[in-house]
């Protein structure tokens, strides 16, 4: 299995600017990535709905990311 992670944010112009794409060791890690790259951690209900669905999007402020996980 293959997990992505895919962060980007919006800059001063509304445009989406890419901060972090690559791969993970699994969900947690992924998790862990999307914690260090945006302003506050992700809350512990999306956790659980991100490890249920195996994977999924999520916002926090103005970062948007996206992990994947492909088998």
């Amino acid at each position: 299995m293959t997990t992505t992670v895919d962060i980007r944010t919006t800059d001063q112009h509304g445009r989406l600017v890419l901060i972090y794409h690559g791969m993970a060791a699994g969900i947690e890690a992924a998790l862990r990535v999307v914690d260090c790259n945006a302003p506050a951690p992700v809350n512990p209900h999306v956790r659980r709905r991100i490890r249920r669905q195996q994977g999924g999007q999520l916002q926090i402020g103005q970062v948007n990311a996206e992990i994947g996980v492909y088998a």
